[in-house]
């Protein structure tokens, strides 16, 4: 969303827009001019009548002309119903499913790029009445805050200044299936600091599998955790920000780190970026996968189980692979 808000705020600076989102994700979207960002908790308003409680509040903070849907949930579309019948104008994303669910069959797939979620969420402020284009990235701004958590997350770690190559990698993802195996995450980690002695990982993921990366990390000072659980995802964007480059899956941390415009190699199995989800701005050089699979893509958001059993699409991407990309990024000689 925040590319779209960007673009439509920069463009139309005489009009006000309020965001409701998930209070977590309020930080993505501040220091944007004329947005104002209302972060809620879900869990307070449970049910239909929750709904519309949620709604009557919205209300009181109005009056509001039009309502911009780019969610189209049921959720939203209940809430998008009761400003409607209030006399409020209501435009709706289209997601474009029919097409996506051609691209995922098992027989005669039509693998055709789609508009990038970016572009479906511009097309719904073109339809109530603000066309606008994408601006310069980044598209996150990381808030002075921000900044102050993570360089004191640093210094509790004696992390005082920036040397060498730093590279985040985030190896975990909503589902299994876009999760590179277990071995060959280690393999990485081992040729990453064999081709570049002078380099710091940073290891993302939440606080339930900062167990499984500490025992990547074993003592190892040239690697360090970020748990967004413990820090939080304003800390966790001021980190990223340093980063030289961030590896991972198809995961929110790369299209985090896309939308802050730090480079990014995802690795692409079971999804594909032309389903309109890759990393914003960087749909080349930040996309890996294996191109010559006629079964890609099985699932649009992963949440599938491979049907061939040999998880080719991601068992086929080598840790070499990542260290050549890594290469073409940072125009570094190496062996690979």
């Amino acid at each position: 969303m925040a590319p779209a808000l960007i673009a439509v705020a920069a463009k139309y600076t005489n009009i006000q827009l309020t965001v409701v989102t998930r209070g977590n994700y309020a930080p993505f979207f501040y220091n944007i001019p004329n947005v104002h960002v209302i972060g809620i908790n879900l869990k307070k308003y449970k049910g239909l009548s929750g709904l519309y409680r949620l709604f009557k509040e919205l209300n009181k903070l109005g009056p509001y002309e039009k309502i911009v849907d780019l969610h189209s949930s049921v959720r939203s579309r209940f809430i998008s119903f009761f400003f409607w019948i209030r006399g409020v104008s209501v435009f709706r994303i289209i997601k474009g499913r029919r097409e996506k669910m051609r691209q995922i069959r098992r027989t005669r797939k039509i693998l055709r790029k789609l508009p990038h979620t970016v572009d479906r969420y511009l097309k719904v402020f073109e339809k109530a009445g603000f066309p606008a284009s994408v601006r310069k990235g980044p598209w996150i701004n990381v808030d002075p805050e921000s900044k102050i958590y993570a360089k004191d997350f640093l210094l509790a770690r004696k992390i005082d200044k920036k040397e060498g190559l730093w590279v985040g990698y985030a190896p975990f993802a909503g589902h299994k299936l876009k999760e590179w195996p277990l071995e060959k995450s280690l393999e990485l980690l081992k040729l990453l600091k064999e081709e570049f002695p002078n380099i710091r990982i940073f290891l993302f993921g939440s606080s339930q599998e900062a167990v499984q990366m500490e025992e990547w990390r074993n003592g190892d000072q040239s690697m360090t955790i970020v748990s967004g659980g413990k820090l939080g995802i304003r800390g966790e964007l001021g980190i990223m920000e340093r980063m030289d480059v961030i590896i991972g899956m198809d995961s929110s941390n790369i299209h985090i780190a896309a939308l802050l415009k730090r480079p990014v190699i995802a690795l692409f199995g079971t999804t594909h970026p032309l389903s309109g989800f890759a990393p914003f701005g960087q749909e080349d050089t930040g996309v890996l996968q294996i191109e010559d699979l006629p079964c890609r893509p099985c699932s649009i958001y992963g949440n599938t189980t491979c049907y061939r059993k040999d998880f080719a699409c991601m068992e086929r991407i080598t840790p070499e692979d990542v260290i050549k990309r890594i290469n073409v990024i940072k125009n570094i000689n190496t062996l690979f």
